[in-house]
């Protein structure tokens, strides 16, 4: 099963980012220079291993700095 962009998209808005902010996303940019901050990645990484049992330890979290990156790792992990 090989999740899509728009499947963490599903979880960013779950979470409580705003969505005119998800909707301007760009998949391959930095999310921080996109305007979310140091919280909403904890948020996004403990719903992304809730949803898809995928380790988000620290260090996981630290390396995806964007949603295609969220995507390839999820991927990766479910084979």
């Amino acid at each position: 099963m090989a999740i899509q962009t728009s499947d963490i998209t599903e979880v960013m808005r779950e979470v409580g980012i705003a969505p005119d902010l998800i909707d301007r996303l760009d998949p391959s940019a930095s999310l921080a220079e996109q305007g979310l901050d140091s919280i909403d990645f904890p948020m996004i990484a403990m719903a992304v291993q809730k949803r898809y049992g995928v380790d988000m330890s620290d260090a996981n979290a630290a390396v995806l700095r964007s949603v295609d990156a969220f995507v390839d790792f999820v991927n990766q992990r479910l084979g």
